[in-house]
């Protein structure tokens, strides 16, 4: 019976391990065929052979049958965390609560009529008409998702605390003496936000252990969001402003540079006007040059009719070389023959080139004063806030976690992850040979 057994034993050893159902079937029933023709075999073999008394010896026991190594693995990887995860979201998870709000990011953004300053400023005061802004939501959203708004809240809300409640279990609470990093994460998945992309309607949810910590947590969010459109807002009317009056100032400057060279120079030269006494002086040149033409022909008609010494002869003889040399000066003044024509006819150019930089200079003054007024009413433009229609409100029941739809969803993964595996190692193993 010794030898018996041990030829069971080795030929279970040498027994092939089945690849598939029905090769474990054939495989079984040909080991068991074997084994029971080897024991009828030795049955007859040993009643011939041995005395009567000994055929009352005991059966030898069979080996125990090794465990399927499928079977273990289905245990270990879907049977256990299935029943684990299900008596920690029946006895140990914490219920978690949830705050939901609704807002819309907006800009205001006004309409003209005309096209000059008065009625742009005319339809300014009738009003504005807001208008979606949905980049700006985007900035509201991803500022929510930042580390940013953490360290905004630090000094108003204890984070940590509310995180770190005795009602979360020690799965799902925040855990003791966390990084700033990891607080981030925490926060990610603790606050979520949604964008609707045709309505721009953003909805934000905050998970606390306590019904009043998610509603209190939420309408922080908003607060904070609200501070950063206005911050934003103020930003960018600042740089547009800044730019226009940056160029006011500038073409200011320049205006009260001509008008000082203008001052310098009439100063320096004596004239307030060099064209202008250029100008009278032609005036008074052309109205002595017609007294003149008038005199000579009073001095022809008398020459003619009198003699040279009659005192009316004389007389306009006088007359006449007095307004010939009033002439001749007045010419000289013209024409710079005098000192004083010199000087007018020299500062007459210069003047001209700082009147024509004076009259530049107010007129890019003047397009700088309408470039600020428009910066101005863009500025207005660049108005964002966040407009709140569905405040956050206190939770009345818990939403998390879903123990339900967990304890089923749960063992389906890790029955689909097993048969995975499980199919990869019998490929693996039937290509073997």
């Amino acid at each position: 019976m010794e030898e018996e057994r041990q030829m069971v034993t080795k030929e279970l050893s040498e027994r092939d391990t089945p690849r598939s159902l029905s090769g474990l079937l054939v495989g079984a029933v040909a080991s068991a065929a074997n084994v029971v023709v080897r024991r009828v075999s030795s049955a007859v073999a040993l009643r011939r052979a041995a005395p009567a008394e000994q055929h009352t010896q005991t059966r030898p026991r069979k080996p125990m049958p090794l465990p399927n190594a499928y079977l273990v693995t289905f245990i270990g990887v879907v049977i256990i965390p299935s029943f684990l995860c299900s008596v920690y979201l029946a006895l140990i998870a914490s219920n978690q609560y949830v705050a939901e709000a609704r807002f819309a990011v907006q800009s205001a953004q006004f309409g003209f009529g005309g096209a000059k300053t008065s009625d742009k400023l005319g339809s300014l005061s009738a009003g504005a008409i807001p208008a979606l802004a949905s980049q700006d939501a985007y900035i509201i959203t991803d500022y929510i998702h930042s580390r940013a708004i953490i360290d905004d809240l630090a000094g108003k809300i204890d984070i940590k605390a509310i995180f770190q409640r005795p009602e979360g279990d020690f799965w799902a609470r925040l855990k003791n003496n966390p990084s700033t990093d990891e607080l981030t994460d925490y926060w990610k998945h603790m606050v979520g936000t949604y964008i609707d992309g045709p309505s721009g309607i953003v909805t934000l949810t905050v998970r606390a252990f306590r019904p009043a910590d998610a509603e209190m947590l939420a309408q922080a969010v908003i607060d904070a969001s609200e501070k950063l459109a206005n911050l934003v807002s103020t930003r960018a009317r600042m740089t547009i402003m800044r730019q226009a009056e940056d160029e006011v100032r500038r073409s200011e400057g320049l205006v009260r540079t001509a008008l000082a060279d203008m001052r310098n120079f009439r100063d320096q030269q004596g004239y307030i006007d060099p064209v202008a006494a250029a100008t009278s002086t032609s005036t008074l040149l052309l109205q002595t040059m017609g007294q003149e033409i008038n005199l000579q022909n009073n001095y022809f008609v008398a020459s003619k009719a009198m003699s040279p010494d009659a005192p009316t002869v004389v007389e306009l003889k006088t007359r006449l070389d007095g307004l010939d040399a009033q002439i001749a000066k007045l010419k000289g003044q013209l024409t710079g023959d005098s000192a004083q024509g010199r000087t007018i006819s020299a500062s007459l150019a210069s003047f001209e080139q700082l009147q024509l930089n004076r009259l530049f200079a107010e007129k890019l003054y003047t397009m700088a004063e309408d470039a600020l007024e428009r910066a101005r009413l863009r500025a207005e433009q660049q108005n964002i806030f966040v407009s709140t229609f569905v405040p956050p409100s206190v939770p009345q029941d818990s939403q998390y976690p879903q123990r339900l739809s967990l304890s089923l969803l749960i063992p389906i993964g890790l029955a689909m992850l097993w048969g995975i595996f499980a199919l990869i190692a019998t490929s693996i193993e039937d290509h073997r040979y």
